[in-house]
Formats: C-alpha cells, structure tokens, sequence
C-alpha cells in the first residue's frame, strides 16, 4: 500500500454469515437485474397503470448496494474510498429523487410514461441504509452507549413497516403513493429491501443487537416482545380500528412511532449498561 493511502475497509466475518450473506444478495442481484432489463427492454416487471411499480432508479441503488457490501466482504484489497463513494452516489441520487418529488410539478413527471421515480419513503429507506454503510466502513463498532449503526438499521427497517401496513389496509399514504400511482412502494420492492436488511444484519457481527442477543434467552424474548411491539401491534390495531381504503394517517402509525421509540431507548440503555460492566473499573488512589 502506498504511503498515505486509505485502508481497505474489507469486512472479516465467520464463514456461516459470509455464505448466508452471499446467498441472500446473489438473489438481490439477480431480481434486481431483472428489473433493471425489464425498463431498459421498455417492459417493466409486474408493470401496472394503476399500482406502484420498482422503479429503475431503486433497483440500481440496491445493485450497487449489493455488489459494494460483496467487495468489502470478499475483496481483502477493496479500497474503502470507493466503498465510500459508490455509497455516496446512491444518497446523493436518493437524495435528489425526494427533491425532485417535492418541487417539480406532478404533471411534469407523472406524464413521462416511460419513466416512473423512486417513491420519497424508498429513498429515505435507502439514504438510511447508505448512512448505516458509512458508519461501518468508517470505523469498527466501537464499546459505546451510543449505538449509531444499531440505530440506523433499526430505522431504515420503518419504511418497510408502514408499506406492509399500506398494503393490508389498501392505504396510499402508508405506500407512499405520489400523483403517478405508478411511483409508489411496489410488493417486489418491500421484499428486495427486507432482504437487504436481512443481510446487512447478518454480515455484520459487530452489532450491539448480536451481543445482546447472545446474553440469553431473556434477551432474546425481550427483544421478540419489542419486535413484536414495533410492527405486529400496528398491524392488528390497523386491522381493528382502521377502514380499508382510506387515505391519510390512523392511529396505526403512532402506535408504531411509539414502538420505534421504545426498542431505540431500550437498545441505547442497554449499551449503556454494557458500556458500565465492561469499563475497567478505575483505581480510588492514583
């Protein structure tokens, strides 16, 4: 390595979580592929006139995602510069498509048919993982009470939420539906971006969430109960109190608002409290 150089920021991991990793984004590449052949072809996957459809733009972010997490996995010598600027191409352009959303005129874009954007709730999705990316290509998971990368993946996990719950209650906010139903949080893509997350998860065992797991069943059940918090009880206040088909926000998202809330000061406390048992208690006379 040349003086002043960078260095790779290559990700070593057990051979289990490598081979599960790889397993789950050579299927990533591959639908993703798909989709990016179907626009390019002019015949979009699961095409619909009037339901959202994965858009192109989506489909390239998670490809590079993807192909960058295998690089930093697999290649010893992957210069962690380029991990940092493939990661930042995918924020910037998520970044840009929410803009775009916002201040262009929804009849401009919606009425290019060949073309359909990335939803704004996809490019939060996608602006959080990237962020989550940087965090760990930067520097090791330190012993810290403020768990940053377990913060950001738990987040990045929020959209896929409400998009399940839009798709139960038929609800257009909660798919992030815009003036073209076409730009919207598609089926396919939930279940790209959930696998995504599974994997990003898995390739990394510096998260504080494996520790904590790790510490015994009574975690593992805490951390169920809490899961389960976040995102079952939304969905069966939703199916109880909300109406099918309505538009706009139910009590359903605050309930999982509080739940999001709840499993982060959970999380973060119980850093805390690793953070105290680990640190070296310091001599009363010096």
């Amino acid at each position: 390595m040349i003086k002043g150089d960078v260095a790779s920021d290559h990700v070593p991991i057990g051979a289990p979580r490598r081979q599960v990793t790889t397993a789950i984004d050579a299927v990533l590449v591959i639908a993703n592929l798909a989709v990016m052949a179907g626009w390019l072809t002019g015949h979009p996957l699961l095409d619909s006139p009037s339901e959202p459809v994965m858009s192109l733009f989506t489909a390239l972010s998670l490809l590079i995602m993807v192909l960058v997490r295998q690089a930093r996995i697999h290649v010893e010598t992957w210069p962690m510069a380029l991990s940092l600027a493939m990661s930042g191409l995918v924020l910037g352009g998520n970044a840009s498509s929410i803009l775009m959303l916002a201040v262009m005129p929804p009849e401009l874009w919606a009425s290019v048919s060949g073309l359909v954007l990335t939803s704004t709730m996809t490019s939060i999705g996608l602006i959080l993982f990237c962020c989550y990316d940087f965090v760990i290509a930067l520097r090791e998971t330190p012993e810290s009470a403020f768990i940053m990368d377990d913060m950001l993946i738990h987040l990045a996990l929020v959209p896929g939420g409400l998009s399940l719950l839009g798709y139960l209650l038929g609800n257009p906010t909660y798919l992030s539906v815009h003036a073209d139903p076409r730009v919207g949080i598609s089926l396919l893509e939930m279940v790209l971006l959930g696998l995504y997350a599974v994997s990003a998860i898995v390739s990394n065992p510096r998260l504080f969430l494996w520790r904590f797991l790790s510490s015994g069943w009574t975690n593992r059940l805490v951390f169920a109960f809490l899961f389960a918090n976040q995102f079952a009880a939304p969905v069966v206040v939703a199916l109880l109190l909300s109406t099918r088909g309505s538009a706009g926000p139910g009590i359903e998202l605050f309930v999982m608002l509080a739940g999001v809330v709840t499993t982060l000061s959970f999380l973060l406390l119980q850093a805390r409290l690793h953070r105290r048992v680990l640190r070296p208690l310091e001599p009363a006379n010096r």
